[in-house]
């Protein structure tokens, strides 16, 4: 459906998402918060009080450090799929880059078990470029493999 509309608007920019990415994290979420409270209730079976305390403060702080920088992600890194380039954006930390479809010697796309995959673009200078978490990979392959005749692609 994704890749329909876009053929529609083939002149219009198409935002990749994330979006299967963050219901996988919501769903894997509760299962860290419950694996974290036994790990936190072991510590305090074995190991003496203040260590125990800090140790769980410790993983507590890790774990929701981890929840928040994958949230954190999905959010704020834009890949935009443009007439002739594909548009890669991380606007909070100033990172821009553009990468012009003729320049991608190779595409590789690691399908997970879940409704997402990872795309790593390899470029004719060397560079490889990894997207991860897309929720349309063949979208991005479409678009390149439309401007690239000679593109090798993996799945």
């Amino acid at each position: 459906m994704i890749i329909a509309q876009y053929k529609k608007k083939a002149k219009t920019p198409m935002n990749v998402t994330r979006e299967n990415h963050l219901k996988y994290m919501s769903k894997m979420t509760p299962l860290l918060i419950l694996a974290y409270v036994i790990q936190g209730l072991v510590y305090r079976q074995f190991i003496s009080g203040e260590l125990a305390s800090d140790l769980t403060i410790f993983l507590g702080v890790g774990l929701l450090l981890i929840i928040l920088c994958f949230q954190f992600y999905d959010h704020n890194h834009k890949v935009i799929v443009r007439e002739n380039f594909l548009e890669v954006r991380f606007d909070l930390l100033k990172m821009h880059d553009e990468i012009l479809y003729q320049n991608v010697v190779g595409l590789e796309v690691k399908k997970t078990r879940h409704n997402f995959a990872h795309v790593t673009l390899e470029l004719r200078d060397g560079r490889r470029v990894t997207l991860h978490h897309i929720d349309s990979p063949e979208l991005i392959q479409e678009a390149i493999a439309r401007k690239n005749s000679r593109l090798s692609f993996s799945v």
